[in-house]
């Protein structure tokens, strides 16, 4: 059993080395989350993001944006040591926030919380029961300064808030993914920041579409997270 009481570095770093996955598997069950039990309950409500509508059952895809409802729930996340090396490398500069499109159960947050205690953890996301879950535990943890709000980013009334790191997964579809990038062209003018990406799509997007913009800074090919900044600064 681990001591939560106060979080620390070698929770998140996995040095027992073994399968990322699994390590975050064990770490969500000793923090006391229940993101299996979601997520089979979400599938009973959803249908699962990998199936076809058709007259088998009436259940429909949940509307408004691709939440992978279906996916296992360690497939649907980033692994807490992959978000712990990936942070730990751009320590170079001052943090003051942190923010994650696609928040999930919110273990950016956590992870932030022992790397830079005083920084602001700020995730969206789109599906209530994994937001309020997300803001149980980072409560359970007494991290006032970390909130996952309830929030669909492709709305027209959403603003990017400033930050100085960006987490970006594929939440959606390009198109929608596309969209929210120029949003960060906008935040990010003149200024270092990072933006830490995982999955094709937006890699693509930042590789094809952005290149002028932003540059790779560092591939953590392990656990194929991609980190860019801007090419001006």
């Amino acid at each position: 059993m681990l001591d939560f009481s106060i979080m620390n570095h070698s929770i998140f770093e996995n040095s027992s080395g073994i399968h990322p996955r699994l390590h975050a598997k064990f770490l969500d069950k000793e923090l006391g989350y229940k993101i299996t039990k979601i997520e089979v309950k979400l599938l009973q409500k959803f249908r699962a993001y990998d199936l076809q509508l058709d007259d088998s059952n009436k259940k429909q895809h949940y509307k408004g944006t691709q939440t992978w409802i279906g996916l296992h729930p360690q497939a649907l996340q980033t692994p807490y040591c992959d978000i712990y090396e990936a942070l730990s490398s751009v320590l170079n500069i001052e943090i003051n926030h942190v923010v994650d499109i696609g928040a999930g159960y919110g273990r950016v947050g956590l992870v932030l919380s022992v790397l830079n205690p005083d920084a602001k953890f700020t995730g969206y996301e789109v599906v209530k029961k994994r937001q309020m879950e997300g803001n149980r535990i980072l409560k359970k943890m007494g991290l006032s300064n970390s909130m996952i709000e309830l929030k669909n980013v492709l709305d027209s009334d959403f603003e990017l808030p400033d930050a100085e790191v960006y987490f970006i997964y594929d939440f959606s579809e390009q198109d929608d993914i596309y969209q929210i990038l120029k949003k960060l062209i906008l935040k990010t003018q003149n200024k270092l920041f990072y933006l830490i990406t995982k999955g094709d799509r937006v890699d693509y997007l930042v590789e094809n579409k952005f290149k002028h913009i932003w540059r790779l800074y560092k591939n953590l090919g392990s656990s194929e997270i991609n980190i860019y900044t801007s090419k001006s600064v």
